[in-house]
């Protein structure tokens, strides 16, 4: 398909809408918490009121974050091809979905259940409950997903949308077809019927789970919103409609939300098999999401500002962390047994700030801003740019293809670790080694001594590169020979020691792999001549000093007895993670160096080896 000419304007008035529902969606959840509804965690004060008081939002606010959803879709196809829209949502919602579900979402189950099961506190019960969920038992049960649910569903309705789009004129077809039925009164009227009709029929039967396979009222609901937002985000009618009616829309909505309280309230609200409640229900729906597009349309379509610019970049990573760091703040904040008042204000202010103070770090490390659904500060693909990798002449393919192994072996390593531990039943991560996850007491040992092979041999081949890397970069070769060496050794190491597993004296051959910890130090040393690496050697040096520190603590040279057998586990895991992550990271930023070098800041690279 051949992309469309793009638009000449742009749509803030979807922008702010959509600013404004995120932040909604944040009261809503604080209010959650107070409510009587099952939720995450529960503040000590609870409020009847609640049940009435979220139907302000509660009936119409996604609903129209997925119209706004669709309408932004719509917005990025008039300059691609479906391949590149599909791909486009692919890099902006998976990296975010894996992440939060990895890392985000287990603090908010873990919480809810120390919470609700009494589930031990503390880094051991942490690890605990990650290798509880993720165990084979747990993830047969699911990948729990919580807030993040919105997320696979955007992505699910993407797809389908696209799907749509691909078949010629149907697109269209569908958007002439709305625009003809909804013409004058019927702009209302038709959607409430359609809301009503879904509500009666499919409601009852399915409700709400957002659970993807079965949650057919709600795809009826939102996939229907998505795709009526594709469809008719072009069609200035339908939008002159929405502006013409949009102070009727606002007394529709003035009258039909007390009703609706009072169905909610009253014991005889659910009568006549809840047919009256549900109408009220989809007058409502549809009056507030008309009333605000029609405002919106009316007085913000040419409103831009920096804030609204710097918020649209931020609703994401804000949407990704908000659940995660109110959960954290009511488990904290609860035990200081606050007036409701003081408490809520301070929830909100913590959810808030804590949330945008989290964006504020990630948006500024570029490595990491894909993770909170951020594009890459240089406009590359994340996490390595394939495309021109493959590319007949691409600049230092082959050292570029080694630093690529680079960034992929920690997630090996890391990954490895987790699901080996997960297939131990009972391993103590505060007195047991890694090394045992392999051992005879282990019961799937050849996952941890396969994993941890292979993650040797891609550390060999990834400190290749690191060295052909810093002999590109700056030309000097005796570091980069000594960089690549060490590697070598610590992945040669690492490989042989899983040929004879804990206890077998022969393990040790894996301390061949100690002169790596010297590694930054001498990146630092082979790229000083490089003037546009600042952060990088920043970056090796913070962790020369942490690893250096960890040394000497184990050693017991600083503070004697702080490492001891109680907590040597927790010791060898905080080293772990240093020496294996900053790896993939020094790797990342030397591949984007080697694909687009700055030539003002190169200093006696040899010359010749532009192209291998």
């Amino acid at each position: 398909m051949t992309p469309q000419p793009a638009p000449s304007v742009r749509r803030y008035d979807l922008d702010w809408i959509r600013v404004g529902a995120f932040a909604l969606l944040i009261l809503y959840h604080v209010g959650l918490v107070y409510g009587v509804y099952d939720w995450h965690v529960h503040s000590a004060h609870t409020f009847e009121w609640m049940r009435e008081a979220v139907l302000v939002t509660n009936p119409w606010r996604l609903t129209l974050l997925f119209l706004v959803s669709g309408a932004a879709l719509r917005f990025m196809t008039l300059r691609r091809t479906p391949r590149e829209v599909a791909r486009a949502r692919f890099e902006r919602l998976f990296p975010p979905l894996v992440f939060g579900a990895l890392i985000l979402v287990p603090i908010q189950s873990w919480i809810e259940a120390r919470d609700k099961a009494n589930w031990p506190g503390g880094l051991d019960g942490y690890l605990a409950w990650m290798g509880r969920e993720f165990s084979w038992s747990g993830l047969a049960d699911g990948v729990p997903v919580n807030h993040l649910w919105f997320v696979v569903y955007i992505a699910a309705y993407s797809a389908v949308t696209i799907l749509l789009w691909r078949r010629p004129g149907l697109i269209e077809r569908i958007g002439d077809g709305l625009e003809r039925l909804l013409r004058g009164r019927r702009l209302l009227v038709v959607p409430i019927l359609y809301l009503i009709a879904i509500r009666i029929t499919l409601f009852p039967f399915f409700g709400l789970t957002n659970n993807l396979p079965v949650d057919w009222y709600n795809h009826f609901l939102s996939l229907g919103a998505f795709v009526f937002g594709f469809a008719v985000v072009g069609r200035e009618s339908i939008w002159r409609g929405l502006e013409d009616y949009r102070w009727v829309a606002v007394g529709l909505a003035a009258v039909a939300l007390p009703i609706m309280m009072l169905q909610v309230w009253h014991p005889g609200g659910r009568a006549f098999l809840g047919v009256p409640k549900a109408i009220v229900y989809g007058v409502d729906q549809w009056a507030v999401i008309a009333a605000i597009l029609g405002f919106g349309s009316r007085h913000l379509r040419d409103r831009s500002s920096r804030v609204l610019t710097y918020l649209t970049q931020a609703t994401f990573p804000l949407y990704l962390a908000h659940q995660t760091v109110l959960v954290v703040a009511v488990w904290v904040i609860r035990p200081a047994q606050l007036p409701a008042p003081l408490e809520a204000v301070s929830l909100i202010a913590v959810t808030f700030l804590g949330s945008l103070g989290l964006y504020e770090i990630v948006r500024r490390i570029d490595p990491i801003r894909p993770l909170w659904g951020l594009k890459p500060l240089d406009g590359r693909p994340w996490p390595l740019d394939l495309r021109a990798w493959r590319e007949d002449g691409a600049r230092y393919r082959r050292r570029r293809g080694l630093l690529a192994v680079g960034v992929a072996a920690p997630v090996l390593a890391l990954a490895v670790v987790l699901i080996a531990a997960a297939a131990y039943p009972g391993f103590d991560n505060a007195t047991q080694f890694l090394s045992e996850l392999g051992g005879a007491t282990a019961q799937a040992p050849i996952i941890f001594n396969a994993g941890v092979f292979a993650a040797g041999v891609m550390a060999g081949l990834a400190g290749i590169g690191f060295g052909l890397a810093v002999y590109a970069l700056s030309g000097a070769r005796i570091a980069g020979a000594v960089t690549a060496a060490v590697f070598v050794l610590a992945g040669a190491g690492l490989s042989l020691s899983t040929l004879y597993p804990w206890p077998d004296p022969r393990h040790m051959i894996i301390n061949l792999g100690l002169g790596i910890q010297l590694a930054p130090v001498l990146l630092v040393w082979g790229l000083s001549r490089r003037r546009d690496l600042p952060r990088l050697k920043l970056f090796l040096v913070v962790t020369f000093v942490v690893m250096a520190a960890l040394t000497l603590f184990t050693k017991h040279l600083v503070f004697p007895g702080t490492v001891n057998p109680s907590n040597v586990g927790w010791w060898e895991r905080a080293y772990a993670i240093v020496l294996v992550c900053w790896v993939g990271v020094a790797a990342w930023v030397l591949e984007r160096k080697l694909r687009d070098p700055d030539p003002d800041a190169t200093a006696a690279a040899p010359t010749g080896a532009l192209v291998e």
